[in-house]
């Protein structure tokens, strides 16, 4: 049940990350790795694919497919987790 509540969470924030990436912008400042990849001054579009991620992998929490994902990356190193 709070897995549900914390993915509808991450929704609410993905969502408002995509909608105003400007207010993103202006409370943490421009991230420096999203030069590299989007171009000078591009810290809006960075904020808008953090938000998508945020969005995709809170409604895989939500739906419990994260869970089997993180187990068939994580299961080989921790033996114990099947």
């Amino acid at each position: 049940m709070a897995i549900f509540f914390l993915g509808l969470f991450g929704l609410i924030i993905g969502f408002l990350m995509v909608w105003k990436p400007g207010k993103f912008l202006e409370m943490v400042g421009e991230p420096g790795w999203s030069e590299k990849i989007f171009g000078y001054g591009r810290g809006q579009t960075a904020y808008q694919a953090i938000g998508v991620i945020v969005i995709i992998v809170s409604i895989m929490a939500m739906t419990g497919l994260i869970q089997g994902i993180l187990l068939s990356i994580l299961g080989p190193l921790f033996g114990g987790l099947k």
